[in-house]
């Protein structure tokens, strides 16, 4: 099919809209993203306007199609990333193309902020020795930390709390780390609308 002028604007506002984007990569994403265009509109028996435009609204605008593409970009470099703070940036981003970024956000901040808080009474345990450690009583099971009043029972760990708090804080930091990497390495990927249009065809 020979594309028209409704297709060309589309296309070079998208690659205005990813000028920020490496040439190679941007070319691609044009090119892939017009031949769907054009492969959806060859199944339609006598394509016209009001198709072309039905097609190119069910893509997105170009300012939508770009912003999904960077947050595309910064997973997949964020997948083979340590930091919590970078993993956590991107996928701040992430949780505006849709709920799936928002779980996974969620997730990302209770794990980090678990492992923050071990890491935090690990640091507090030599100054306020009485009021934070394992304290375990019948009354209430296991005490963590209690302030302004000690918590009930006995210290089980004692000073060994602080090794026990910095490890149990350093597992909690690792495998979320892993697990957000996994999930951005296996759900990151930008599922294009045209495609499953194509596939529904």
């Amino acid at each position: 099919m020979t594309s028209n002028p409704m297709i060309e604007s589309y296309f070079d506002a998208l690659a205005t809209q990813l000028a920020d984007l490496p040439l190679a990569r941007r070319d691609e994403i044009v090119r892939e993203l017009r031949a769907h265009v054009l492969d959806r509109l060859e199944q339609i028996s006598a394509p016209t306007d009001d198709n072309c435009r039905a097609v190119l609204k069910a893509l997105g605008t170009p300012e939508e199609i770009a912003r999904q593409y960077r947050v595309e970009l910064l997973l997949n470099r964020s997948a083979w990333r340590i930091s919590p703070w970078k993993m956590l940036r991107t996928l701040s981003r992430w949780t505006l193309t849709g709920i799936q970024g928002y779980i996974v956000f969620m997730v990302a901040m209770v794990g980090y902020l678990m492992g923050a808080c071990f890491y935090l009474t690990a640091l507090l345990k030599p100054f306020f020795p009485h009021h934070i450690g394992l304290f375990v009583s019948s009354a209430q099971g296991l005490n963590i930390a209690r302030f302004p009043d000690p918590p009930p029972g006995t210290d089980l760990a004692g000073a060994c709390y602080v090794p026990i708090a910095v490890c149990v804080g350093f597992l909690f930091t690792f495998f979320t780390t892993l697990t957000i990497r996994f999930v951005v390495r296996k759900f990151g990927r930008l599922k294009h609308k045209i495609g499953g249009m194509a596939a529904s065809a």
